[in-house]
């Protein structure tokens, strides 16, 4: 069922992924096979899943086969394409899809990782904390990949580092957000932006909330991490059937 006040759905998916050359030869990471289907599939389903209607995927390399797949598949959802015809990073991507989204905030995703987390209940999150951005996190494992986040007790997030392995760090940035449209809207356009390493900073001092997980947080970044997404999702397949 659609949610009150339910903001677009932003998905990035125009990586290379440079380290998946072996498995995936040139296709776009976002539609590697995973428990039998694209990834990309799996992230529209907990979309829909969750009450969503309206996404936009944020392309780049690969993104004609992005659009091949997406005109010959059937979906639920509506599905717009923003496409950089230049490489502009995580942030520039937001930017560049800012012109295709019709609310006042966004729902955004990393179109190489899945979260095991409520949507519906994230969206809630954020509009009680009356905060313009807020980010999930997961608690810190051994992987030295993922941004180091710093939370204190009041849940607001005090630090960050990207892809570092923080000592002390109890939290990891899930790649999941939901963003105010008008902090999209002061990211410099038509160059390359990083959210991680420019704009979250920033945000951090204008006050950025955390939404804790404690459940999975998988990504497809590698080979290894590939073949246990889909034994995870093969798995979860088995024990729904």
């Amino acid at each position: 069922m659609p949610i009150d006040n339910q903001p677009d759905a932003v998905i990035l998916c125009g990586g290379q992924g440079t380290r998946l050359r072996s498995v995936l030869g040139d296709g776009p990471k976002s539609l590697a096979e995973v428990g039998g289907r694209p990834f990309l599939e799996i992230l529209l389903d907990q979309l829909k899943t969750a009450g969503w209607r309206r996404v936009v995927l944020c392309t780049g390399y690969g993104s004609a086969a992005l659009r091949q797949y997406f005109n010959s598949a059937r979906s639920a959802l509506e599905i717009c394409f923003s496409e950089e015809h230049v490489p502009l990073g995580t942030g520039g991507a937001l930017r560049n899809a800012l012109p295709l989204l019709k609310t006042d905030m966004a729902l955004v995703m990393n179109g190489d990782s899945y979260v095991s987390v409520n949507l519906a209940d994230v969206h809630r999150h954020y509009l009680q904390r009356k905060t313009d951005v807020l980010m999930v996190v997961v608690p810190a494992d051994t992987r030295t990949d993922a941004g180091a986040v710093a939370v204190d007790s009041l849940g607001r997030i005090t630090g960050f580092a990207e892809k570092t392995k923080a000592a002390d760090a109890r939290f990891y940035n899930a790649g999941l957000y939901l963003i105010a449209r008008p902090l999209l809207q002061a990211v410099p356009s038509g160059r390359p932006v990083s959210l991680e390493q420019e704009l979250i900073p920033k945000w951090i001092d204008m006050g950025m909330h955390a939404y804790i997980h404690k459940g999975r947080l998988l990504d497809i970044g590698t080979p290894e991490r590939l073949a246990d997404a889909s034994s995870f999702f093969e798995h979860l397949h088995r024990n729904r059937s």
